[in-house]
């Protein structure tokens, strides 16, 4: 027996009609680790700084001359955090709809 067909073996075994059911499946569990990975993120940023991510936003800017460069950075991290939750969200949402077994 040859590779692929110990993989396709494995797959039948585990309840996978084929290999694009198993892709489809492992797409989805990525998509939910990676939103909880970044909504971790953005719930470290909201703790940390006490106030959610328009407010903190907000604060940060009007502040005018005084450059922190530390929040400014927090602020570009959880702002790409934010995005990649709805993004992944989104693609997770796909998945589930177009589940294909």
């Amino acid at each position: 027996m040859n590779a692929t067909q110990s993989a396709k073996e494995i797959f039948i075994r585990e309840g996978y009609e084929s290999f694009e059911n198993f892709i489809h499946d492992s797409a989805l569990l990525i998509s939910l680790s990676k939103i909880d990975q970044y909504e971790a993120e953005c719930d470290f940023y909201k703790e940390k700084y006490r106030m959610g991510l328009e407010k903190f936003e907000a604060t940060l800017h009007k502040k005018r001359g005084k450059e922190n460069f530390q929040k400014e950075e927090d602020l570009e991290d959880w702002e790409f955090a934010r995005h990649a939750v709805r993004w992944w969200k989104e693609r997770a949402d796909e998945l589930r709809t177009s589940k294909t077994h």
